[in-house]
């Protein structure tokens, strides 16, 4: 891999390799400069991991899918992330900030 990998590989390299990031643009700015063993597990993490998920995306999605009235097929469909870029999950995950940020709350 040449190119400087996404930043949830360079994120959970750093956090298998002890490794403190400061910011992200000079960590990136950096990476051909890294040794070669921790360029080696980004190569690692990038090919056989996937991106962790927002825990606001699964609730959103899991909200959807347990709906009343929607069907099995459907159901997976949501669970699964087919879904992700509908209004829907994007509403979803707006309730839940607003929830989190303290919205109707006396």
């Amino acid at each position: 891999m040449t190119d400087t990998p996404p930043d949830w590989v360079l994120i959970e390299a750093a956090k298998r390799s002890d490794v403190t990031i400061y910011t992200m643009f000079s960590f990136r700015q950096g990476y051909a400069g890294t040794p070669a063993s921790f360029r080696a597990l980004c190569d690692m993490i990038q090919k056989y991991e996937q991106p962790p998920v927002d825990r606001k995306l699964l609730c959103a999605r899991e909200a959807i899918a347990t709906s009343e009235g929607v069907s099995e097929n459907v159901q997976k469909h949501w669970r699964e992330g087919r879904n992700d870029d509908t209004p829907g999950i994007q509403w979803t995950i707006r309730a839940i900030e607003l929830w989190e940020e303290g919205f109707g709350r006396d």
